[in-house]
């Protein structure tokens, strides 16, 4: 419970609205109390009525809307109904107050969940399952607001109706109040026993459904994969054992809440039991009335909901801890390591050189290095070449300059300055990165390649679809850069979504280009012509080329050879050729595999 706590602080921001609803709660209350004392006046009254008319029933019945009975009846009526009104219209109220307030804060803790996920490094995303992360800024969240609404009312609700209850039954008689509360001991070391069982059984519930949730999320994700390999069975196996957990799970905990409800019921069943027979007892020695008899059994009525509620209250605030602890789970983890404000240096205006100096990278979680020593250059306007075989480190190289990882030893440097210095979010404004991995957008291709420029013209983006070579493939659509495309851009060929994420790059106008293996859907006449765009057009940017095509980066400025994270070789096209070395090993290889393809 003590990370519920820690949540407290929101409470403060909407203070007064909360307070407004828990002083309508609190009225609210006042106003249902009085039912059963006008219940007690209206039955005791017609008994004095009664007994002082010396009527018999009957008589009683025939002239009970003429006479003083009647009377009565619908003046103590117009109090019941009056009182039941006010009750629910401050009900009302309450909720338009306290639950409107919970909705808020549920707003604004999504919003920082979902900002503290943004400043996560990459590597949090790389050991976490996307759909636990999923389940922590949706179901936990909802599941935390209920701390906020719900179970915060139904606290108040429980207190304050309880404490005014019981209040006017110990004015009554105290003797028939100890009687009427006799059995609530007993419930409450039983909602106690049942709240921490709800605590464990909760928090498991929350970790298989997190686990749940992924498993779909990738089954549909892969769902061509799963498809063509004939799978379906073997991902529907997978799914049933992760819902039978569930299912198991939960089921658990369902027997604990039925056997819960019952046993209140019981327990309130036995006080209403207790008040007839020592209200009878009593009313019988002249000590209370029958009014009252009937006053408290409305009155244990009344409790029947505060003390049910108390176990239901128990169950949301031990499901919103076990959230809560996932969330901090989530809080607790350290944002990317942004450079200290006084160490900070704005980012120059324009990028002259940029420098590997001894670097040397590892993956978190890993012993062996990725990237080890590398020392490289290049100068504005160059495109740079990176080649190697699979694992080499090409990837993990680029990856550091836009500092989605940051080096382990080494420096790397633009114009002199280290990029740790330099804010992230101006270091990265200068990159247009293409990940190997694409990902498009369900959305329009406008807006897939706008992404790359916030508030891009149409012009602009045709642009940049020109220079990537995927103009003419956009104009064949129907609705052409209005085309919706299907999750991660099922729509488009493995080529157009290349080109597509390269002109998402392009509009950036960026200053450093990284194409990491972004080309190896093209075929060669577009590749082509997209590269010789990139070496006439972009003479102000510095490209970087990844790819294990030799004929992708051949005619680079400098091309620089990985294997097992070191630099092997470095050199033009022609260089490289006449060392004989690794590289050439790499060009025969291709050659040979082209010319067997051919046949």
């Amino acid at each position: 419970m003590k990370d519920l706590l820690k949540f407290n602080h929101y409470f403060r921001k909407y203070k007064w609205t909360i307070l407004v609803g828990v002083v309508f709660l609190v009225i609210a209350n006042f106003f249902l109390v009085w039912i059963p004392i006008f219940v007690r006046e209206t039955i005791d009254n017609i008994e004095q009525i009664a007994s002082d008319t010396d009527r018999e029933l009957q008589g009683i019945m025939e002239t009970i809307f003429a006479s003083e009975i009647g009377v009565t009846l619908a003046t103590y009526a117009g109090y019941i109904t009056a009182a039941a009104l006010i009750y629910g219209v401050l009900l009302f109220l309450t909720r338009q107050t306290i639950i409107v307030a919970s909705r808020k804060i549920e707003y604004d803790i999504r919003n920082k969940v979902f900002d503290h996920l943004q400043k996560l490094p990459q590597e949090y995303f790389s050991k976490n399952k996307s759909g636990d992360i999923y389940t922590r800024t949706t179901e936990d969240i909802v599941r935390l607001r209920e701390y906020f609404g719900p179970a915060f009312m139904y606290m108040v609700n429980t207190f304050s109706r309880a404490g005014i209850i019981i209040t006017i039954m110990l004015m009554v008689n105290p003797q028939l109040t100890m009687w009427a509360l006799l059995p609530l001991p007993f419930l409450t070391a039983f909602a106690y026993w049942v709240s921490g069982f709800i605590h464990r059984r909760s928090h498991e519930i929350q970790r298989q459904y997190a686990r749940l949730a992924g498993l779909v999320q990738e089954a549909y994700s892969s769902n061509r994969l799963i498809k063509a390999y004939n799978r379906e069975r073997y991902e529907e196996g997978r799914f049933d054992e992760e819902n039978k957990e569930y299912r198991r799970k939960k089921l658990k905990l369902d027997v604990i809440e039925s056997l819960f409800h019952p046993s209140l019921n019981l327990l309130i069943g036995a006080s209403i039991v207790l008040v007839i027979w020592q209200g009878g007892l009593m009313e019988i020695a002249g000590v209370i009335t029958v009014g009252n008899i009937t006053e408290f059994v409305i009155y244990v009525t009344y409790l029947t909901w505060p003390v049910a509620s108390l176990g239901y209250t128990l169950n949301l605030l031990q499901r919103s801890a076990a959230s809560a602890n996932r969330i901090l789970e989530l809080f607790n983890e350290e944002p990317f390591a942004e450079v200290e404000e006084e160490n900070s240096t704005t980012a120059p205006e324009s990028i002259e050189n940029i420098s590997f100096e001894n670097v040397t990278f590892t993956y978190p979680g890993t012993s062996e290095a990725a990237i080890k020593q590398v020392s490289m250059s290049f100068k504005k306007g160059e495109t740079i070449g990176i080649v190697g075989r699979t694992g080499s480190g090409k990837t993990s190289l680029v990856q550091l300059l836009p500092r989605l990882y940051d080096v382990d030893t080494g420096v790397i440097r633009i114009n002199g300055i280290d990029i740790r210095n330099i804010p992230v979010q101006q270091l990265r404004d200068k990159i247009g990165f293409v990940p190997q991995d694409i990902f498009l957008f369900s959305d329009t291709i406008a807006e897939n390649i706008s992404f790359g420029q916030v508030r891009a013209e149409h012009n602009e983006i045709e642009q940049a679809a020109d220079q990537a070579a995927v103009l003419e493939n956009i104009r064949e659509f129907d609705k052409q850069f209005e085309t919706v495309l299907g999750e991660r851009g099922i729509t488009l060929s493995g080529g157009q979504k290349q080109r597509t994420s390269i002109a998402r790059a392009l509009i950036r106008k960026p200053e450093i280009l990284i194409l990491d293996d972004s080309l190896s859907a093209v075929d060669t006449e577009t590749e082509h012509r997209i590269l010789n765009h990139l070496k006439n057009g972009n003479k102000n940017s510095t490209t970087l080329i990844i790819s294990h095509r030799i004929s992708t980066i051949q005619n680079a400025d400098r091309i620089y050879v990985l294997d097992e994270g070191k630099i092997a070789e470095q050199g033009s096209h022609e260089e490289l050729l006449e060392r004989d070395g690794l590289y050439a090993a790499m060009h025969r290889r291709q050659i040979l595999e082209k010319e067997l393809e051919q046949i």
